[in-house]
């Protein structure tokens, strides 16, 4: 697969994320689709490769504009452990392109793909979301069974027609045994070879995460803050 931009990325991964259309990312600012579905914040905010992308929910005036780049540029200084205020998100996006540090084959050994058959461990994982998880748009569905239990899942939580966001859970007792990061490995392989790019998002604060992220070979392409309407924010309050 070709060498993407981090601009081409973030593209990608916004769209995926929140469901939304976006123009090409070829300047700082942009305002998504008229045709766009809107979503909750008005302001998504990218630092990608020592530049800042300003993505706006269409109908979002000019002095509204000010409040919320104050907002979000504050949010993207603080380190990861500070809380952020009210109405802001805060996330890492990354991409594979290291190894990992278990490669395919080895995964394939502990992690395989799930179907229609797996809907009682589905069930069984977390009840009620076997219907969910056996839904086409979380495809590839990549397991870890251990004695007849689901200890694993990785799943995508968001698909589109260029890129899917990896979904990733493992049972609280099974975790540290490299179940998640076989599973993970095993679904970015296989999303690839659909041709599509497999990407990875988390909070700022989930070390957790980050650290799966970075076994699997991802590395960071932006730092994103989302911003709900302060305006709003405010009124609930009084």
């Amino acid at each position: 697969m070709k060498s993407l931009t981090e601009r081409t990325l973030l593209h990608l991964h916004i769209e995926a994320v929140w469901g939304v259309r976006l123009p090409s990312i070829t300047q700082s600012d942009i305002t998504l689709l008229p045709e766009s579905q809107q979503p909750s914040w008005k302001l998504c905010a990218a630092e990608i490769a020592g530049e800042r992308v300003h993505i706006w929910r269409i109908g979002v005036d000019a002095i509204e504009r000010e409040e919320l780049l104050t907002s979000a540029y504050e949010a993207l200084t603080l380190p990861p452990t500070a809380a952020a205020a009210e109405g802001i998100n805060r996330d890492i996006a990354l991409h594979q392109v290291a190894p990992p540090t278990l490669d395919v084959k080895a995964a394939q050994l502990i992690a395989y793909p799930l179907a229609r058959h797996h809907e009682k461990l589905l069930e069984s994982f977390q009840p009620g979301s076997a219907e969910y998880f056996l839904h086409p748009n979380c495809r590839p569905l990549i397991g870890v069974i251990v004695e007849g239990r689901l200890l694993s899942l990785a799943h995508s939580s968001r698909r589109t027609s260029e890129a899917c966001e990896l979904g990733i859970d493992t049972l609280p007792e099974a975790r540290r045994r490299g179940y998640a990061l076989a599973a993970t490995i095993l679904w970015a392989a296989t999303v690839s070879l659909e041709g599509l790019v497999p990407l990875y998002s988390t909070s700022v604060e989930n070390e957790a995460s980050l650290g799966l992220a970075a076994a699997a070979g991802y590395r960071v392409f932006a730092k994103v803050v989302t911003v709900e309407g302060q305006r709003e924010i405010k009124k609930l309050e009084h």
